[in-house]
């Protein structure tokens, strides 16, 4: 019997993922990359330039990479080991009905992105600076990009990557070989001062690039849950957040040194090269807005309980509307602001998801979704206490770093399933030993 369009875009979305849909490494290293080579992470670099000088800019973007890997890591160990969407393990940790806050938090957040990166895309076009123009173009681009996500993992996150991801790299490549000869050579790049130094701390900015890629780091179940063996996650992780995201921190900081300007078509023109601004900013946004377009759906089909083909044109209207506000607003200050936000909800849904996964549940989903209470409160009591907490750190205390890592939201859930704990450890010391198994489906409630 044919299926209908929407069932034929699901892609797995709440059921295990077969064995037989597994991909290679490299088409998930080219997807995961396709997330990080972007315009977002090139002006996050370029930020950093702004504000401080070569060696602490580089140890900022080295810090955030390295503690978005470890999140990333773990989080895709469950999705390689379950094959499952983030959005089913968000269900198996805070229950049926409990998930869908969490998951339209990353919805929502998933969204966002798409809509400030689309906003730096039309910017940097010509005529994006017109009002009317830019509406056009923010309305393009996201229905573009809405419909390769709505094609899914196979057919089109997979072929966006292979081919922008390296046109992407070797056009910013030529942009900073444009900056370092504007700049005098590479030593005087690296002697630079910030044209605004001292206007933002260390801590501060080290919180905005963990906040960056918190989102994405939780969401890498999505991806990895195609992976044939767990060394695909080190792999890829390695690739997306250290050669992708640091890697592109790295050129951003060379070329806000070298200009010393904050937006990036201006400092492409500056250097002679604002043709291939436009160019390498456009070929990004492809792999970069529909991998967080495809999270998006992901996690508002779970959210919503609707279609992911309708998700996906929801999210496809509320990334159009967010990018012309940020384009409207001014996308530098617009994006750091809203990075800013994202570390008081993010980072407790991995620490939760974590500290679910790997320690009350000791590595292993054995529970069919049917079998799941609708609401975990002792998920939800964490999650929002962790809320509270992240909140009261910022703004009562001025914390600038702690409320954007993914620890109030695993400590107190831990806390909270100290029973649970113990039980899940004697049944473990009494039960025989018995080979892990796959065959059970988890299957929508």
């Amino acid at each position: 019997m044919p299926r209908t369009v929407s069932e034929a875009t699901e892609d797995f979305a709440a059921s295990r993922l077969p064995e037989s849909e597994r991909r290679s490494t490299l088409s998930i290293t080219l997807v995961r990359m396709g997330f990080t080579v972007s315009a977002t992470d090139l002006l996050y670099g370029m930020s950093l330039g702004l504000f401080f000088d070569f060696w602490t800019a580089v140890a900022i973007a080295l810090g955030s990479s390295l503690v978005v890997s470890a999140v990333s890591v773990l989080c895709g160990l469950m999705g390689q080991r379950e094959r499952v969407t983030t959005a089913i393990g968000m269900q198996l940790t805070f229950g049926r009905d409990g998930s869908r806050l969490p998951s339209l938090v990353i919805a929502v957040l998933s969204a966002g992105f798409v809509g400030y990166s689309t906003g730096i895309t039309a910017g940097v076009l010509p005529g994006g600076d017109d009002p009317v123009t830019g509406l056009v173009y923010c309305v393009l681009l996201s229905a573009v990009y809405t419909a390769l996500s709505i094609i899914g993992f196979g057919k089109g996150l997979t072929w966006v990557g292979r081919i922008s991801v390296p046109l992407m790299l070797a056009a910013v490549l030529v942009a900073v070989v444009a900056t370092v000869r504007h700049a005098g050579g590479l030593g005087a790049v690296l002697a630079s001062d910030p044209v605004r130094g001292g206007e933002v701390t260390v801590l501060a900015m080290f919180a905005l690039g963990v906040n960056k890629w918190m989102t994405g780091a939780t969401v890498t179940p999505d991806i990895t849950r195609f992976g044939r063996t767990p060394g695909t996650v080190w792999t890829t992780t390695l690739a997306e957040f250290v050669v992708g995201n640091f890697g592109f921190n790295m050129l951003g900081i060379l070329i806000g040194l070298g200009v010393g300007l904050g937006d990036m078509g201006d400092a492409f023109a500056v250097v002679g090269v604002a043709g291939l601004a436009a160019v390498a900013v456009f070929v990004q946004g492809f792999p970069h807005e529909v991998n967080n377009m495809y999270a998006a759906s992901l996690a508002g089909r779970s959210a919503l309980g609707l279609p992911r083909l309708v998700v996906n044109v929801l999210a496809g209207l509320l990334g159009a509307g967010l990018a012309y506000y940020g384009l409207s607003a001014g996308i530098l200050d617009a994006f750091l602001t809203y990075l800013g936000h994202l570390g008081y909800a993010i980072p407790l849904i991995p620490g939760i998801l974590i500290a679910d996964y790997f320690v009350v549940r000791r590595g292993r989903y054995d529970l069919d979704l049917a079998q799941v209470s609708r609401v975990n409160w002792r998920a939800m009591a964490a999650y929002f206490g962790g809320l509270g907490v992240n909140l009261w750190l910022g703004f009562g205390l001025g914390d600038e770093l702690w409320h954007a890592l993914p620890l109030t939201g695993a400590l107190l859930y831990l806390a909270l399933s100290a029973r649970q704990i113990r039980a899940a450890r004697d049944a473990a010391a009494t039960a025989p030993a018995q080979p892990r198994s796959r065959a059970a489906s988890i299957r929508r409630a």
